[in-house]
């Protein structure tokens, strides 16, 4: 399998993971920001390895494939106060 197929295999299971876990905790939950943070990493690391911005089908609950742009340009990095 092709380096950018293989990480668009990651990527949906991240998504998939992010789902469950914020069907399960809440948005503030340590494990579902981390989760997101896992996300973001292999998103940019996608970006990186394929040098612009492009577009990435994903599926929605119902299964109906969408294009979704790829993002973001950096990690999240959330501060409590």
């Amino acid at each position: 399998m092709k380096e950018a197929e293989c990480l668009k295999q990651r990527i949906e299971q991240a998504r998939y993971k992010l789902n469950k876990l914020e069907n399960q905790y809440t948005l503030g939950h340590p494990a579902v920001l981390h989760q997101s943070m896992v996300l973001d990493e292999l998103i940019n690391e996608y970006n990186r390895s394929s040098g612009t911005r492009t577009a990435m089908k994903s599926f929605h609950s119902n299964n109906e494939p969408v294009n979704e742009e790829l993002w973001p340009t950096h990690s999240l990095r959330l501060r409590f106060v």
